[in-house]
């Protein structure tokens, strides 16, 4: 299983991400919200972070902070 942890900025954007996301069945914590991947799959966690950049891009919002596994990174949208 993999740990899928998003930390938004805001209550609005973790709600709407929780939207954006449901198909992966999260929980959330205030800002965090948490997916847990069955398997190790790049496949479906490479699906979760394209699902998360096209949020970003729709909706503006340069950057987030999410941890996989444990380990944390910056994702920001792809522009052009």
């Amino acid at each position: 299983m993999r740990l899928v942890q998003i930390r938004a900025r805001t209550d609005e954007d973790a709600q709407c991400l929780m939207r954006e996301l449901a198909s992966y069945s999260p929980t959330r914590t205030r800002h965090s919200i948490l997916v847990e991947l069955d398997g190790s799959s790049e496949t479906d966690v490479l699906a979760l972070l394209s699902a998360v950049e096209t949020y970003l891009s729709a909706n503006d919002i340069p950057t987030i902070r999410i941890e996989l596994d444990g380990r944390a990174y910056m994702l920001e949208p792809q522009f052009g």
